[in-house]
């Protein structure tokens, strides 16, 4: 009949909710957690405020889910049997995607702006995966090892954690500041991939460090000369890095 409105196409539930949880990321990095509500969630979504309550719950409920979601998202690249350094490194490229960016500033965001630890899941998968198999390599290790890196390994996870992050947020700033316009990203990816992993190799004992890597940081404490003299164990990439 002419001027009757077809009905709107039913949504799934499924596909509702993953609208909603996409909704309120968007909304939870754009205006902080504070001023985020559920009714605008739900009018971005295009749905009642009363179907966001009944689909994913208070927005402390739909906060969590967003974060678990983007953990899973994290370590879906990390298979269980990988090490330390693969794991790292594939949680790493992982988190230099798109999705993986987004989670990044919003839990920079988060954090930024006072939002308490006991309003997330109260679980990070990414860290956690990277502290046990971290501990795993630090109980492997002989005791001369242990005394010699002697940091916590779940101190070290969280620092090239926080580097992760505040790189993430801040690369926008440092690549110009640090005059790096001219590197692409897939350079400063495996640049930043190479910082991390050698921070834990240094730093986690059990954790078998490369002949070259530590010729070049022996150099690096020994001095100048010392440098030099190593410059030929060293790959042709890493001069040209230096």
């Amino acid at each position: 009949m002419t001027g009757v409105r077809a009905p709107r196409p039913r949504r799934g539930r499924d596909v509702t909710t993953t609208a909603i949880l996409d909704a309120a990321e968007e909304l939870f990095y754009e205006l902080g957690y504070a001023a985020t509500t559920v009714r605008a969630i739900a009018a971005r979504v295009g749905v009642s405020h009363a179907l966001v309550h009944q689909y994913a719950g208070s927005k402390a409920d739909i906060f969590r889910a967003v974060l678990a979601r983007n953990e899973s998202f994290m370590v879906s690249g990390a298979p269980d049997d990988a090490d330390l350094l693969e794991s790292a490194s594939l949680i790493l490229r992982r988190g230099l995607e798109q999705h993986g960016r987004a989670h990044a500033r919003l839990l920079v965001g988060s954090a930024l702006t006072g939002v308490p630890y006991d309003r997330t899941a109260g679980r990070f998968e990414a860290i956690e995966r990277l502290v046990e198999l971290a501990e795993r390599q630090a109980g492997s290790a002989s005791q001369a090892e242990r005394a010699e890196r002697d940091l916590d390994p779940r101190l070290v996870v969280a620092c090239v954690g926080s580097l992760f992050l505040g790189w993430v947020v801040a690369e926008p700033w440092m690549r110009p500041a640090a005059g790096l316009q001219d590197m692409d990203d897939a350079e400063l990816a495996d640049g930043l991939e190479r910082v991390i992993l050698g921070i834990l190799r240094d730093h986690v004992p059990g954790v078998v460090r490369d002949s070259a890597a530590t010729a070049w940081n022996d150099g690096l404490r020994a001095g100048p000369a010392a440098i030099n003299d190593d410059m030929t164990k060293v790959p042709e990439s890493r001069r040209k890095a230096r």
